[in-house]
């Protein structure tokens, strides 16, 4: 048996798989040390312990499960970050290199850092986030994430000069909402600068932790509250902040309506770039812009069955256990129902062997205990089973 386990894992690989193997035994040790991942569960011996990458602490295979819904969503908040950091980057490089070359404008330093201070406090929220973990084993995409991070930032980086045109060299923002000009008004300049960077820095992340539409797949509580925060302590600045060592002057809850709203309307189109960058690398982008989502909802873990359910689907089909042809069924927006269906009957059968285990377990420790005629309450106290 042990030269048929280890010549599986050997075979599996030969033909570029990732293989996992499960073992208990001894026998087992070799295919677990050979596998590129090996998973002792509860009750391996001691040598299936050591050769394993992994060791179960409690009865059962469903915790393997968790494990990789746990992980995938700990590399999809790292993906997230990693694609917001160089977007951030690439846009106030080239944003302020653009306007410093165009106007020679000096924008000032002490600002800058108030924009890192409060974007290093929202983004570390992101480690709490809820996040969708991917339908089947994800990597880093080096040449997506960078790609995606150089368009998002060189548009935001577009948007800025745009903005800073407008308000510098016309009177485009006083003749259609109504506010004073602060055409030539340096420290006003700075401050309406400062907050438009700072609104749509930190409004990026909730496109870049998003595969779908950003305003369709609802965030956690503490990066909203993150975010609503440093934008009310940025709003408040510009609005009233005199600093004459940071150059600013305030410019009053007219200029920073108008800023709010420029930043919103050009908001939107940060998702149809993030779609048109993922259509061109891969070309599986409208499967995410066209899936349902509901943003806002009382229910908790919203969509986790159907995501439980279609990635043990995925699984299935990729084992060999199911035909592919019904792989379709998750292409089928009408699904969501059955996929549901699917995911409370697997979580039943879980719950069941579960239970099968520790009830098998416990009896047998019952036997030995009245064979041996040990003390049950005083193990008790110090085992649980």
């Amino acid at each position: 048996m042990q030269s048929t386990n280890t010549r599986f894992v050997k075979k599996l690989q030969e033909r570029k798989h990732i293989c996992g193997m499960t073992g208990d035994g001894v026998n087992d040790a070799p295919a677990l040390k050979k596998a590129d991942i090996g998973i002792a569960v509860a009750d391996a011996t001691d040598a299936a312990r050591s050769a394993s990458d992994i060791v179960l602490t409690e009865p059962g295979l469903s915790v393997i499960v968790s494990a990789v819904l746990t992980s995938r969503a700990i590399f999809q908040r790292m993906k997230n970050y990693t694609i917001y950091a160089v977007s951030i980057t690439i846009r106030i490089v080239l944003g302020f290199m653009l306007i410093a070359l165009i106007w020679k404008f000096d924008f000032s330093p002490f600002m800058v850092l108030i924009i890192a201070i409060l974007n290093d406090g929202t983004i570390m929220t992101i480690s709490k986030d809820k996040v969708k973990p991917s339908p089947m084993p994800d990597s880093w995409k080096l040449k997506e994430i960078f790609a995606t991070g150089v368009v998002l930032g060189t548009y935001l980086a577009i948007m800025t000069v745009v903005f800073f045109w407008a308000a510098h060299e016309s009177d485009f923002f006083s003749e259609k909402f109504g506010v004073r000009s602060i055409r030539d008004h340096y420290p006003e300049l700075n401050s309406a600068l400062y907050l438009q960077v700072s609104i749509v820095s930190q409004a990026l992340i909730f496109v870049t932790r998003s595969r779908s539409w950003s305003f369709m797949e609802r965030p956690g509580l503490l990066l909203v509250g993150a975010f609503l925060i440093a934008q009310l302590v940025a709003t408040l600045i510009a609005v009233y902040a005199n600093w004459e060592f940071a150059r600013i002057r305030g410019i009053g809850w007219g200029w920073a309506g108008v800023i709010w709203f420029y930043s919103i309307v050009f908001y939107f189109p940060l998702d149809i770039l993030k779609f048109f960058i993922k259509y061109a690398l891969t070309g599986k982008a409208w499967n995410n812009m066209l899936d349902n989502r509901t943003a806002f909802t009382s229910k908790k873990d919203y969509g986790r069955g159907e995501r439980e359910a279609q990635w043990a689907m995925a699984q299935r089909t990729l084992h060999g256990l199911q035909p592919p042809d019904t792989s379709e069924l998750f292409d089928d927006k009408n699904s969501y129902r059955e996929l549901s269906e699917i995911a409370e009957q697997a979580k039943k059968r879980a719950e069941v062997a579960r239970l099968r285990e520790l009830h098998t377990l416990k009896g047998h420790v019952e036997s030995v205990v009245k064979l041996k005629g040990l003390d049950i309450e005083g193990i008790q106290q110090h085992y649980t089973v």
